[in-house]
């Protein structure tokens, strides 16, 4: 039994290459790293937050930080950051 069905369809970006003798290039956008050149390894966690620290963190976020890119990871991790050399300090008085 023959097969009869159009190919053509699922060449994807080959068949504009064949129509136009050009590829056609994605955007693809590049998040500048945020420290400075010093990568940091990252680990995945889960962490259930009750609804009022998911509004504050909102509320951060839209109000507080002026840059429209910043992640709640970020914010998350300078609030740590903070806590924790201000606990750090207290301890060593």
């Amino acid at each position: 039994m023959a097969n009869n069905r159009n190919t053509t369809a699922s060449k994807g970006i080959f068949a504009s290459i064949e129509a136009n003798g050009v590829k056609e290039e994605k955007n693809v956008s590049v998040k500048e790293e945020k420290s400075e050149g010093v990568k940091e390894e990252k680990s995945k966690r889960s962490f259930n937050l009750r609804n009022s620290t998911i509004k504050k963190l909102q509320e951060l976020k839209v109000f507080v930080y002026s840059n429209p890119d910043i992640t709640y990871a970020e914010i998350v991790d300078e609030a740590i950051d903070r806590l924790y050399e201000a606990r750090k300090g207290k301890n060593d008085v």
